[in-house]
């Protein structure tokens, strides 16, 4: 089999077995960009997530948010210092979700290693 039709099928597996496949590509997308730059100890403010992750228009991020916060994805709570602000946090969930994709992935590699 070449491997674009391995990819495929990886890729339509983790869309069959994991909620990333009930989600949008850009939602999608915007999720990882969160995962990937979320850092404990700094907070993301949703203008953050507009303004870097380049993933889609200011409308569509806030659509694409609002969806993530209904599957259980991402947390929003109000910044205390600023009000005005919301900071978004990856629920465990998400993390789970990006670490089964990540072995998924690892073990689709370690399976075609010659």
């Amino acid at each position: 089999m070449n491997p674009w039709l391995n990819l495929r099928t990886l890729l339509e597996a983790v869309a069959q077995t994991t909620e990333m496949g009930q989600l949008d590509e850009r939602s999608q997308r915007l999720l990882e960009w969160v995962v990937e730059h979320h850092n404990p100890s700094e907070p993301t403010f949703v203008q953050t997530i507009v303004t870097e992750s380049h993933v889609a228009s200011p409308a569509t991020v806030h659509k694409c948010l609002s969806i993530l916060e209904n599957h259980g994805l991402l947390h929003f709570q109000v910044d205390t210092i600023d009000t005005r602000r919301r900071i978004v946090t990856p629920t465990d969930k998400a993390m789970r979700l990006i670490k089964k994709l990540d072995e998924q992935v690892a073990s689709w590699a370690n399976a075609f290693k010659g």
